[in-house]
C-alpha cells in the first residue's frame, strides 16, 4: 500500500451518522453493518427471541456466522414491537436518527404505527429505507421473500445450471448479499441528497430487483442471442480444467493470449492454424480445442501449470477452497483479511470491505447487549427504563439470559 489517505479509514466518511437498525436476516442488517463499518452509528432492534439470523446456521448464544457477519459493531437493544409501549419507544429512537432500515412484510409497518408517513410526520430529514421481497404492491406483495426463492424466480438458477442443463443454485446467499450492497449504496447516495437538502424520503429496496441488476449481463445476453441455450462462449478457451493435481481456471481473452497458451502447453504449430487464428475461428471449434488442452493438463499438476501459464501472461488460477484462498500469497500481501475479536469465539478471521483497511473489525453483539446503555442515552429516565423492563417492553441480556434459564429449568421439571 502507499501512503496516500486512505477515504474509507481517515476519517470514516458516515461518522455522525445514525441509523436505526429494524431489519431481521441478512439484506437489511448487511447494509446497515456496511454503513457502521464507513463510521456510521448503528443501534440493533430485535425482538425479545432474537433476530432469526440467530437461529440459522448454529453457533453459541445467537451468534452465527449470518448474525456475526451482518451485525458487526452494532448495538443490540431487544424491543417487544408488539406491546403499544414498545411501538412508542421505537417511535422515539427514530426521531434520533438520520436512517431507519426495516425488512417486514408490507403491511406490518403500519400496523404498528412505525411505517414511513407516520414518522416522517415528525421526522422530515429521515431516511426511511424499506427491504422487501417482491415490493409493496402487485400479485406476490404478501409473499415472503427468500434468496433461495429469488434465485429460482429471476432465472438465477437457469443460469447457473450444469453441464446437464439443470438448474442450480448458487451456493451461497448472493442475492441477499447483493441486495445489502445495492442498499447500503442507494442509502448512502441518499445521504448526499439529505445533506444538500435537509429533507428525506422513502427508500423501497426488492430482492427482485437487486437479482435481476445483479443479472444484468446475462440477461443482456439473452435478449441479444435469443436464448441461453443460443449464446455463443465469450472466448474458446475458457472454463475449469482438470489437471493431474488439482483444478485450474483458463481464459484466453485475445489472440495473443490464446498464443501465449499454446506456447505453455508446448502446441506452438497451433498459433498459425487457421482453425484457431482468430477468436471466431476457435469458437466454432471449441470442443476440439477444450479437448485437447484438457489431454494435456492431465500431464502435470495445477500449481506447475499455473506457473507456467503466468510467465505466458495467460489468465489463470488454481481452484482453491478457502483455506487455500486465505492462505494465497497475494492475499495475504493485500491484506485482504482482518480479524474479529468476537466474543464466545475470539479470533475469527473477516474479509475487509472494498476500499477498506484496517487493523481489527468491531465484533457482532449478543442480542441485546447494549439495551440499557441505548435507553439513557435516548434520554430515559431510570425509573422508566425499570419501568419497561418490569413491563417485558425492553429486555437486556441479563433479563435475556434469566428467561432462557428459566426455560431450561422447566423443560427439566418432570
Amino acid at each position: 500500500m502507499n501512503d496516500h489517505a486512505n477515504l474509507m479509514v481517515d476519517p470514516k466518511p458516515l461518522t455522525g451518522v445514525k441509523i436505526l437498525d429494524l431489519s431481521q436476516g441478512i439484506a437489511g442488517p448487511y447494509a446497515a453493518t456496511i454503513l457502521g463499518l464507513q463510521g456510521a452509528e448503528i443501534i440493533k432492534v430485535e425482538p425479545p427471541e432474537g433476530d432469526w439470523s440467530r437461529l440459522m446456521g448454529g453457533g453459541k448464544s445467537g451468534l452465527t456466522a449470518l448474525s456475526i457477519a451482518c451485525n458487526l459493531g452494532k448495538r443490540s437493544i431487544c424491543v417487544d414491537a408488539r406491546k403499544p409501549a414498545g411501538q412508542a419507544l421505537l417511535r422515539e429512537l427514530a426521531a434520533d436518527v438520520d436512517v431507519l432500515i426495516e425488512s417486514f412484510r408490507p403491511g406490518v409497518m403500519s400496523r404498528l404505527g412505525l411505517d414511513y408517513p407516520s414518522l416522517a410526520e415528525h421526522c422530515a430529514k429521515l431516511l426511511y429505507t424499506s427491504v422487501t421481497g417482491f415490493g409493496d404492491d402487485g400479485p406476490y406483495r404478501d409473499l415472503p421473500g427468500a434468496d433461495s426463492v429469488i434465485q429460482a424466480l429471476s432465472g438465477m438458477m437457469t443460469m447457473n445450471r450444469d453441464a446437464a442443463g439443470q438448474p442450480r443454485r448458487v451456493g451461497m446467499l448472493v442475492v441477499d448479499a447483493a441486495t445489502g450492497i445495492y442498499t447500503a449504496q442507494a442509502i448512502a447516495a441518499a445521504l448526499v441528497g439529505q445533506t444538500r437538502t435537509g429533507k428525506g424520503g422513502l427508500l423501497p429496496i426488492t430482492l427482485m430487483q437487486a437479482a435481476a441488476a445483479l443479472q444484468s449481463i446475462p440477461l443482456l445476453d439473452w435478449a441479444m442471442h435469443g436464448s441461453q441455450e443460443n449464446k455463443p462462449p465469450v472466448t474458446v478457451p475458457s472454463g475449469t480444467f482438470r489437471t493431474r493435481e488439482g483444478l485450474i481456471n483458463l481464459t484466453a481473452l485475445r489472440d495473443r493470449m490464446f498464443h501465449g497458451l499454446a506456447r505453455a502447453l508446448g502446441q506452438a504449430q497451433w498459433i498459425d492454424d487457421p482453425r484457431y487464428a482468430t477468436n471466431g475461428a476457435r469458437l466454432k471449434n471449441a470442443a476440439d480445442i477444450n479437448a485437447q488442452i484438457q489431454a494435456l493438463l492431465l500431464e502435470d499438476t495445477a500449481q506447475n501449470w499455473v506457473t507456467r501459464f503466468r510467465q505466458h501472461e495467460v489468465l489463470c488460477a488454481p481452484v482453491l477452497d478457502y483455506a487455500g484462498f486465505m492462505d494465497d500469497p497475494q492475499v495475504r500481501s493485500q491484506g485482504i483479511f482482518t480479524q474479529i475479536d468476537q466474543v464466545l469465539f475470539g479470533a475469527l478471521p473477516f474479509a475487509q470491505l472494498p476500499g477498506q483497511r484496517c487493523d481489527a473489525y468491531p465484533a457482532a453483539p449478543l442480542a441485546g447487549d447494549s439495551t440499557q446503555d441505548i435507553l439513557v442515552q435516548a434520554g430515559l429516565s431510570a425509573q422508566r427504563i425499570d419501568a419497561l423492563r418490569g413491563d417485558h417492553v425492553v429486555f437486556t441480556r441479563a433479563d435475556l439470559d434469566a428467561r432462557a434459564a428459566q426455560r431450561h429449568h422447566q423443560q427439566e421439571l418432570p
